[in-house]
């Protein structure tokens, strides 16, 4: 019986997207200050970035864009947004996923941390032309933050992909 090379480990990719989408909503503890959820790292923007990176014939815009809506529902944000987000950053990565591939990790994260800041100036475009809400600065911490988790989530996923994807 053969198995179909694109299908397998799909559900692999699925539950660390429902991971990051948790961690995403996961609240801050009570008694934090608000201003610490600004170091919470961009899990969807990470593990987006990574199965792009990783399966770029199987992960990517259309997924960016669907998991970007899904967030945009459970998170009550600005409807789009995320999916705006995630979309950039998943072409980011798929217009030149073979030449991050060969950079060491530290310089994947240096990326990733310059890509995400892209990112979020244009999600503050959207937000001051849209909706006219407020926007702090410190937003602009997540893209920082993300990029030094960048090495610990390319090392998990990998293993993961190497396991049950490969």
């Amino acid at each position: 019986m053969a198995v179909n090379v694109t299908s397998r480990g799909n559900w692999v990719i699925a539950i660390t997207l429902l991971l990051a989408l948790i961690l995403a909503i996961l609240p801050l503890p009570s008694g934090i200050p608000a201003e610490l959820g600004y170091l919470r790292p961009d899990w969807l923007a990470l593990v987006i970035i990574y199965w792009t990176l990783a399966l770029p014939d199987r992960i990517g815009l259309l997924t960016a864009f669907a998991t970007g809506l899904i967030a945009d529902l459970v998170l009550g944000s600005l409807f789009g947004l995320h999916a705006l987000s995630l979309v950039i950053a998943s072409s980011f990565t798929s217009a030149s996923y073979q030449q991050v591939r060969m950079l060491a990790v530290w310089q994947q994260a240096i990326l990733v941390a310059v890509m995400l800041s892209l990112v979020q100036l244009a999600v503050l475009v959207v937000i001051l032309l849209l909706s006219q809400g407020s926007f702090s600065w410190l937003s602009f911490l997540i893209p920082l933050v993300s990029g030094l988790v960048w090495p610990w989530v390319f090392l998990g996923l990998r293993w993961l992909r190497r396991r049950f994807i490969n």
